[in-house]
This record gives C-alpha cells, sequence and structure tokens, in this order.
C-alpha cells in the first residue's frame, strides 16, 4: 500500500507555462501526496489504515493498532526457513540509514528483512560517509533515498529527525531512535514482550532499573 512516487506522466512538460510553473504544479502535488502519508500521532491512533505507515512515535499507536501488529509479529515468530512464508518480502528493499552507531538495533533491523526474503542498502556513519558531509540536509537524503528502497529504517542524533523525514517521504519512515526522542521500535517490542509474558497490558506495574548514563 505504499504510495506510488510523482513523476511528469500528466504531460506538464507539454504545458506552455515556464519551467519555474511546471516545478511549482509538481510541488504542489506532492505535497497532497505528502499530505496524505503523514499524520500527526496526535490526530489518530489508527496507524494501521494510514496509506503510508510510518512510525515515529509511540504514542501514535491506539490499542487496535497495537492488536493488529502484535498478531502480526506473533505470526512472524513461526516462519521458517525455506517456507512460502520466508520469502513474503521478496523482492523489497529496505535501506538503513544511520547517522550515529547502534549495532544491536542496525542489525536487528537487517536480520528481520533478510529472514523474510528481502534485502537491504546499508549506511551506518551516514553523517561521515554520506552527502551530509558535505552539506546535504536531511530531506534533500531522504528524498533520494527512498527512489532506491521500500521503507528507510533512520537512526539520528537529532531529537525531532524522524518527524522531519516523514514529512517529506513518500516511503514508510521507521524512526530507529532520534537522539534524546523517540524510539519506537524499541518501546513496541517491550509492550509486545509484556504482553507475551504476562498476557495482558492492563494493571500492571513496571519498574525500570538501568544505568543513568543510558536514560
Amino acid at each position: 500500500m505504499h504510495l506510488q512516487r510523482l513523476g511528469a506522466q500528466h504531460g506538464l512538460a507539454a504545458r506552455h507555462g515556464t519551467t519555474a510553473d511546471c516545478v511549482s504544479v509538481l510541488a504542489t502535488q506532492r505535497h497532497r501526496v505528502i499530505s496524505r502519508a503523514y499524520v500527526e500521532p496526535s490526530q489518530t491512533k489508527r496507524w494501521h489504515e494510514l496509506d503510508c505507515k510510518h512510525v515515529v512515535e509511540a504514542q501514535q499507536f491506539g490499542k487496535e493498532a497495537l492488536d493488529v501488529l502484535f498478531a502480526e509479529a506473533e505470526r512472524m515468530e513461526k516462519v521458517k526457513p525455506g517456507t512460502p512464508e520466508a520469502k513474503v518480502l521478496d523482492g523489497r528493499v529496505m535501506a538503513t540509514l544511520f547517522y550515529e552507531p547502534s549495532t544491536r538495533t542496525r542489525l536487528s533491523f537487517e536480520s528481520a528483512i533478510t529472514h523474510l526474503g528481502g534485502h537491504v542498502l546499508s549506511t551506518e556513519s551516514a553523517g561521515e560517509y554520506s552527502s551530509a558531509a558535505k552539506g546535504e540536509t536531511l530531506e534533500d537524503t531522504i528524498r533520494t533515498i527512498e527512489n532506491y528502497a521500500d521503507c528507510i529504517v533512520l537512526r539520528h542524533f537529532q531529537q525531532g529527525a524522524a518527524k522531519r523525514a516523514a514529512v517529506v517521504a513518500a516511503k514508510p519512515i521507521i524512526n530507529a531512535g532520534d537522539g534524546p526522542g523517540q524510539h519506537p521500535t524499541q518501546a513496541l517490542l517491550d509492550v509486545y514482550s509484556i504482553k507475551k509474558e504476562i498476557g495482558r497490558l492492563e494493571v500492571i506495574q513496571i519498574i525500570l532499573a538501568l544505568p543513568i548514563k543510558n536514560v
């Protein structure tokens, strides 16, 4: 259900306006697509019904969306190598764009799509070994990379980076951590683990114990 890329298929080149006019029309059309794709987390909790399923922050998931996700996760846990289900993402490409190191997070994403038949385009030090080192903005990087992949997993050191990426992207953005901001996939995994262990998510108490430097 990914949104299709915009092109010049509407005959803009044949219009009698200027190049600037054509660019303006394309930009307007693209904005309409993005507006449908990106929904502020505060506006809806029905993530599973969106056209373009960005994962930006944990608060965007309501109970029904969690139930849909967790049912799919449970089904994926049962997939065995060599079965048709293990090829469900055959032909799909995921780009892991990491501006800060996080070995476990990056490899867990790459392992997941590989085990389901998909492929990976990866960079672990995007800030140093990408066009960002030459001054390219995050938004322009996202616009370029989404031409190569079906989704982008983004790890960034700046809070709010994932939302910036989602606003301009027509392909799903998955926030794999944005500095001191959000790490929604980790939160979803924690909630899924709790539900599996105790069988419910209601009326529970949680104690967090961890080194203060990691808070």
